[in-house]
């Protein structure tokens, strides 16, 4: 997989060379020098060449020889360019000791050390070693052109992604939602579409393996699709998009001839008032929208409600073609397939012997299997194809494993590899960078894009085609910045990274961040080998001696060995070392050793607490771009001040509380300061750190100079915090920051002392605070002024994305910025007085047309909190995708903003959350009256609202794609004015806390609810039994149930119809085991069963439990013994036993010996226990906490009279107290 890697890094060196040999002959001036270096320039262009040549025509070789010699060509690249950057970095120490405050002779003699001519001998050396390997690179080129086979034609898409011949063609399983959406689409008729275009699309877009092209299948096969349409068509497109093959292959299709020569002219006659479905697949196109003209050109004479339907990998293609295509435009993401679902699929792929109830422990181990692999369909169809047949040994050994390392399904990994060849070479090496990272990261744009930077991936500003970049008149004005987050922006569009919206339902913070699919990063991981290695607990074999980016997840397995090869790495860029607790001094020293020797690093992430003798090598390391530390004490604070290359500098905690920040202002490449609030300020002339691009929390500071105007210079400002600002003494102050002349800045954090009483300047300084028009990202903190700043009231910011207005406590209105197109996020909280948005509360109610007054119109999510005099709101867009409203004076939710046309607007609202609205009485009104506008609502939450009495009158039902539901302490609920079954079908979790008295409707409108996957029963004390089998046997994919605190539960109901449950947790229930009615047997296997009252297992269905895999009692203080029985019917199976506080307990089984399984077992404060009997053998983990003192003198290590019992365990823990206690 990583066989292409010397061809990439050589061409991504060549690049670099091209721009780095005008630096290094700056250097290196004179006559022969510069014949010398356009010979140089010539070799390196050829070199370019050749391996352009290699990477078009997919030249596949492999010569030993050839491999090496270009690695060593990257080796001279990297001494040049470290050579050049050597002669910098003197060259600004030289200017930093110019500027100190030393006497002239003490500066004599530290100039001294520098010898120009010392460094310019080295980098004349690496000029001369670049030439010699760039002539060896195309010496042994050529040798291997002679030598090699002929090149191999790109493989299609397709080849990799054909069904096994064992399955049958229509084995689509879980994909029923996504197909009723594009199923809705098409049935869609033609007057509720736009007039303008006859021609609507829709894009079905997601990784490779998804199942895009059978979701189309499906489709394309509905019995509905023929008598709706005239034509119906079908073309696999593939990387070729041309207009004019796809015109051809429609014309064979409806005409079943020849295209000639005037084949578009012949199919727009042939479409002329008919109504066509056209379906392109697999469709790559991205760029030239000339293309998809020349095919749109004929289709558009097809007749009014004519669809395209296009299956993609990356969202830039359905991004073009909405663009192209015009008119109504949908997309569905297709994610991997639920848990539930992949199992089904996996199960029903299986040797049919499989699902019978011999290997009922083995579909368990199946079960995990298909967890683990991302839920992707055509690696679950690849790993069942791989186990099928084989019953007996190799599925523990494929739930230990990569699927990459699978024997037998590495073919998958071609396919999944197409869309990184598809990327160009400057988007691939950023791909391949996120290798250094854990499964599940989640990535930020400006932190990774700095990492990007610093390490080298990004050194110059410049395009290249193919870059998918938006175009820019000029180029020159862009920074690496710039292009890292468009580089970014690329790799999103063409779905690497999947944007993610992470919203706490406690205070509403939301943030943006991203994530890799988990085959993405193993892919990261495959095409990155000798290049990036993450070491963690799998080894150390990715570290090879061309190695340039390195991420140690786990100190502990460092070694003497270990660590002397990660020394010999000359060209490390990049060392990121995690840690969660304090290195040892071994440990510390090692890391020191690799500091040490590792003198090139770019970026160093020391993810460390206290590693201060790690640090001890930093005057090594003057080639530093990147420095982040949790921690850092002031002797190497002031090392790190002499790192002059620094860009970027991030300290979580300084241990001196008054540190000497004297020597930061000589960091005169600096861009981004990440250090604690309070240390900004205490910068000497950070006025001079004229680079600054990001600064965050400076302090203003009566009567010690850290005023506003120390940041006048910083012009190249892009982030900037200001605190405590009601320590500015007058306007004139506030207007020397020229915060309006900073044209770069786009996140600006306002912040005053919110419990200073003394405002009398705050009116009028806040007003001559105002940013720049470019403004994007605006916090207002603390402001205690009452009047509103002019530059608000009047919506002058246009550009506005996000606006934050906290604990500005005197304001009573706001406008409702509806001019602001661009805002997308609006929070509001603690805004005390605040009455009305726009108009006051008596126009709003008294308009006929509420909906004259609305939100901005693009506004994506809003949170208001801790307004109480809120009582109404404008009408809120129909893009908004979350609304969360917390102790807010509303009566009643505010309602979605209607156009003109009589057309119901749909709204994009997905994530709702409504909590302790005291006054809000009914749901009946405003947002939830209307919910087939709800269509994209997935997660609703209301909790605690004492007065709200009404749900809709239809309740939820209508809300066809609402996900999770979760209602909370509403007691005064009733359901006297709902109809029929409150709960939609789409539901996959349910959390009910006591509300009222819709607790027993609620649970009978569980009846079909066949994507319920988890429910949860809190304090629901006017229940008394559970839904009946009739119910629960309609819960297919049931798989966690939590019911606790039910104080009046007497029965399990028809539980035990509940086939699919894996969690169980029944706590606090306590006259369940008094029941006395019949109750039904068990037909699931349980992953874990926790209960505090052992009694429960002999009741059913519990009582006929078999293969529980965790057993967990807790707070069971009668319990005196473990029920044999019951633990020797699952003692197959059962692995983990956890007894929490049994202090009743005394003895536990004699025949725990047979429980073959077992291999934890965990009991805490149990003090009347005396003796074990014999365990297990395959016992590797014994914990008893709170234990008599004698019985832990009996067990103890080596001496105790029965240590002989229990030293076969690994890990033994029995101690007399309780790590509770």
């Amino acid at each position: 997989m990583a066989e292409d890697l010397p061809l990439l890094a050589g061409r991504s060196a060549a690049t670099l060379a091209l721009s780095l040999l005008d630096k290094a002959f700056s250097h290196l001036a004179g006559g022969a020098e510069e014949i010398y270096k356009e010979e140089l320039l010539e070799s390196v262009r050829r070199i370019l060449t050749i391996l352009d040549e290699a990477e078009r025509r997919l030249i596949k070789w492999r010569f030993p020889s050839l491999e090496i010699s270009i690695w060593e060509f990257t080796r001279a690249v990297d001494e040049i360019e470290d050579a050049v950057d050597e002669i910098q970095y003197h060259r600004l120490e030289d200017a930093a000791v110019r500027r100190g405050p030393v006497s002239k002779l003490v500066k004599r003699k530290i100039l001294a050390r520098f010898v120009p001519g010392s460094g310019l001998e080295r980098l004349r050396e690496a000029v001369v070693r670049l030439g010699h390997m760039a002539s060896v690179v195309y010496r042994y080129y050529q040798r291997s052109v002679a030598r090699r086979a002929p090149g191999v034609a790109a493989p299609s898409p397709s080849e990799h992604e054909r069904y096994p011949s064992w399955i049958a063609a229509d084995a689509v399983v879980g994909r029923d939602e996504e197909k009723g959406q594009v199923m809705r689409w098409l049935m869609k008729l033609p007057a509720e579409e736009a007039e303008t275009n006859p021609v609507s699309a829709f894009a079905i877009v997601g990784m490779a393996g998804m199942g895009k092209s059978a979701l189309a299948k499906l489709v394309h096969d509905d019995p509905q699709v023929p008598t709706n349409f005239d034509i119906v068509v079908w073309v696999k497109v593939s990387f070729e998009f041309r207009a004019a093959a796809v015109v051809s292959d429609i014309l064979r299709s409806i005409a079943a001839t020849e295209p000639g020569s005037s084949a578009s002219a012949h199919l727009a006659e042939k479409l002329r008032d008919k109504k066509l479905l056209l379906i392109l697949d697999d469709v790559w196109e991205d760029e030239m929208r000339g293309r998809w003209e020349d095919l749109l050109s004929p289709i558009r004479s097809a007749k009014r409600g004519s669809k395209i339907l296009l299956t993609t990998r990356m969202q830039s293609v359905a991004d073009m073609a909405a663009t192209t295509i015009g008119g109504e435009f949908e997309c569905l993401k297709l994610d991997g397939l639920q848990e539930s679902d992949n199992f089904l699929l996996f199960k029903s792929l299986l040797n049919p012997d499989v699902n019978s109830e011999d290997y009922a422990n083995l579909l368990l181990i199946g079960e995990q299997i298909s967890k683990r692999f991302g839920a992707c369909p055509f690696l679950t169809l690849a790993v069942v194809s791989h186990l099928r047949d084989d019953l007996k040994t190799s599925w523990t050994d494929v739930l230990q494993q990569h699927w990459y390392q699978i024997e037998g399904i590495y073919s998958i990994l071609p396919s999944l590899k197409l869309s990184y060849d598809h990327l160009p070479a400057r988007l691939q090496i950023c791909f391949r960078y996120c290798s250094l990272f854990p499964r599940g990261h989640k990535f930020y744009m400006d932190k990774l894009v700095d990492m990007w930077v610093s390490s080298g991936l990004i050194p110059f500003p410049s395009r290249e085609p193919g870059d998918s970049l938006p175009a820019t008149d000029n180029v020159s004005i862009l920074n690496p910045v710039d292009v890292g987050e468009e580089y970014f922006t690329a790799l999103t569009r063409k779905s690497f990274f999947c944007r993610m919206l992470e919203t706490d339902p406690c205070g509403g913070n939301q943030k943006e961040y991203y994530v890799l699919h988990s085959l993405l990063h193993d892919l990261a991981q495959l095409v990155s080998r000798g290049e990036c290695a993450r070491v963690d607990n799998g080894g150390f074999q990715d570290v090879m001696w061309t190695t340039r980016h390195i991420s140690i997840a786990n100190c502990g397995i460092l070694t003497h060995e270990r660590a002397r090869k990660i020394s010999y790495l000359r060209s490390l860029r990049t060392l990121i070392i995690e840690s969660e607790s304090c290195l040892d001094q071994e440990t510390e020293l090692l890391l020191g050793e690799i500091l040490k020797s590792t003198k090139c690093l770019r970026l160093l992430q020391l993810s460390v607490p206290s590693p201060f003798h790690v640090l001890d090598r930093f005057p090594n390391l003057i080639h530093l771009r990147y420095i982040s530390l949790i921690s850092c004490d002031e002797s190497h604070l002031h090392k790190i001040f002499k790192s002059y290359h620094l860009q970027v500098l991030k300290l979580s905690y300084l241990t001196a509380k008054e540190p000497d920040l004297s020597d930061m202002y000589n960091l005169r490449c600096l861009r981004s300061l990440h250090i604690p609030d309070n240390m900004s300020s205490k910068i000497h002339e950070l006025g001079r750190l004229t680079s600054l691009q990001v600064l965050r929390g400076f302090e203003v500071v009566q009567n010690d100079g850290s005023r506003l105007s120390t940041l006048s210079n910083l012009r190249s400002l892009r982030q900037l915090g200001l605190m405590n600002l009601q320590n500015v003494q007058n306007c004139r102050e506030a207007m020397e920051v020229k915060l309006k002349e900073k044209h770069d800045m786009r996140i600006l954090l306002l912040s005053w002392n919110r419990y200073n009483n003394d405002t009398r300047l705050d009116d009028q300084i806040i007003g001559n605070l105002e940013p720049n028009r470019e403004i994007q990202i605006l916090h207002i903190h603390g402001y205690n002024g009452s009047v509103l700043p002019f530059w608000i009231a009047n919506s002058l910011l246009v550009n506005l994305v996000s606006l934050e207005l906290e604990y500005c406590i005197k304001w009573k209105s706001l406008p409702s910025l509806q001019e602001l197109n661009l805002l997308q996020h609006v929070k509001l909280q603690h805004l005390f007085q605040l009455e009305y948005m726009g108009l006051e509360l008596k126009e709003l109610t008294d308009t006929n047309e509420p909906g004259i007054v609305c939100l901005p119109r693009f506004l994506r999510s809003l949170i208001i909190g801790w307004c109480p005099n809120l009582k109404i709101l404008p009408t809120i867009p129909p893009s908004l995708e979350v609304l969360i409203l917390k102790h807010v004076g509303f009566m009643v939710l505010p309602g979605i903003h209607q156009r003109e046309s009589k057309t119901s607007v749909k709204s994009e609202l997905t994530f709702v959350h409504i909590q302790s609205c005291a006054h809000l009485t009914s749901l009946d009104e405003g947002l939830l009256e209307c919910q087939e506008q709800l269509g994209s609502l997935s997660i609703l939450i209301i909790s605690h609202c004492e007065s709200l009495r009404h749900l809709p009158r239809n309740g939820f039902a209508a809300l066809h794609h609402l996900k999770f539901l979760e209602m909370v302490a509403c007691p005064l609920l009733k359901d006297g004015n709902t109809e029929g079954n409150i709960l939609p079908i789409s539901l996959k979790n349910l959390d009910m806390n006591p509300c009222g008295s819709i607790d027993v409707s609620m649970l009978l409108s569980l009846r079909n609810l066949s994507f319920l996957t988890k429910l949860t029963l809190f304090n629901c004390t006017n229940l008394e039994k559970l839904p009946p089998a009739e119910i629960f046997g309609t819960l297919q994919v049931l798989s966690d149930l939590s019911v606790a605190r039910c104080r009046g539960l007497l029965s399990f109901g028809g539980l035990g119809a509940v086939s699919s449950l894996r969690m169980l947790s029944i706590l606090c229930c306590d006259k369940l085991n008094l029941s006395d009615s019949p109750q039904g047997c068990c037909s699931f296997m349980l992953q874990e069963l926790r209960i505090d009252c052992q009694a429960l297992l002999f009741v059913e269905p519990l009582q006929s439990l078999r293969y529980t895999k965790e057993l967990y009692i807790c707070n069971d203080c009668a319990m005196e013994s473990l029920a044999e029985g019951w633990l020797l019917q699952n003692a197959t199976s059962l692995h983990s036993i956890k007894i929490g506080i049994a202090e009743s307990l005394q003895s536990l089984p004699s025949q725990m010996d047979k429980l073959e399984a077992l291999q934890s077992l965990h009991i805490e404060r149990a003090p009347l226990m005396k003796l074990l009997p014999q365990l297990p053998a395959s016992l590797s983990k014994l914990t008893i906490w709170g234990c008599d003192p004698m019985f832990m003198k009996q067990y103890e290590k080596d001496v105790g009279p029965n240590w002989g019992q229990v030293k076969h365990i690994a890990h033994v823990d029995i101690k007399s107290y309780s790590e509770e206690e």
